[in-house]
């Protein structure tokens, strides 16, 4: 059972799409009592429910909360809010500690990933405006990042599924080489904005995991064959942003600082305050 504090009142002035208003620390609790968390909701008059970060962004600041509007529309004054604030952990807290939660070590067993390939998913070929590359290739060997490059100014597109079959896209900026961000498990389709020449695209040697990292700091080991890895490898938390196309991932990645071979097997042990959590939902595109 998740253990949220409740803040309530009504909107003073109209608040419109991407604008702001703040509130006031739930009694007892201030900025550190919100750290790392998610899923915060809010009730708007009586049937309409938004959802951090998809329709409304949370900032927590020193002294109160500012609340963003991302719903698309204007909130009327006085409208009547009611905002459920989570904290971290999928349980109420300990049975007479204050201030503690159960939390779970997850043992994370990712494989002997195979060398990164520039051109394992499609060989060098022209792509048009708007067209589709040829893949040669479509599943990766484990949950990886995409790597790309062409000649000509474009934007190239990535669509799949992540490990649990949820569909998701990115996009690299404009220009000629993509380094991507998120886990693919399976590729569908490369694209590009506009006619591009020499588009390779393979994988990297970013590795998805299959729950969320809230904290580098919840990490508390990585092994390699065996062994106490002694040159840390690169974590990056799960992206806790509104999922777009150039966001990272919902769930994090880690690169071993040992470039993967076929080889070298990675594992890794970490605190995870909810185990159910998966990240946000995917950006599909």
């Amino acid at each position: 059972m998740m253990s949220y504090f409740i803040s309530r009142g009504n909107l003073v002035s109209e608040v419109g799409n991407g604008e702001t208003f703040t509130i006031s620390y739930p009694h007892g609790t201030n900025k550190g009592t919100f750290a790392g968390s998610v899923g915060h909701k809010m009730l708007l008059g009586q049937n309409t429910l938004l959802e951090a970060p998809y329709s409304f962004g949370l900032t927590f600041g020193a002294e109160d909360i500012t609340v963003t509007n991302l719903s698309g529309a204007a909130l009327p004054e006085g409208t009547a809010y009611y905002l459920e604030l989570q904290t971290v952990g999928d349980t109420d807290r300990i049975p007479g500690i204050n201030r503690a939660i159960f939390a779970r070590v997850a043992y994370i067993n990712l494989g002997a990933p195979v060398a990164a390939d520039s051109d394992a998913i499609a060989k060098s070929q022209t792509v048009g405006a708007g067209e589709n590359a040829v893949l040669s290739m479509t599943e990766p060997d484990v949950p990886r990042n995409i790597v790309a490059a062409w000649t000509g100014t474009a934007v190239v597109t990535v669509r799949g599924k992540d490990e649990y079959g949820q569909d998701m896209a990115e996009s690299s900026a404009a220009g000629t080489t993509f380094t991507g961000k998120k886990a693919f498990s399976r590729i569908d389709s490369i694209s590009a904005s506009a006619a591009v020449t020499g588009l390779t695209a393979g994988t990297g040697k970013v590795l998805g995991l299959p729950v969320s990292l809230q904290t580098e700091a919840h990490v508390l080991g990585e092994i390699q064959d065996d062994a106490a890895v002694a040159t840390k490898g690169t974590f990056v938390a799960a992206s806790a942003e509104k999922p777009a196309a150039t966001t990272g991932d919902v769930r994090g990645t880690y690169t071993p600082a040992a470039d993967p071979d076929g080889n070298k097997s990675f594992r890794l042990v970490m605190v995870v305050t909810d185990p159910s959590w998966r990240g946000l939902d995917q950006f599909g595109g």
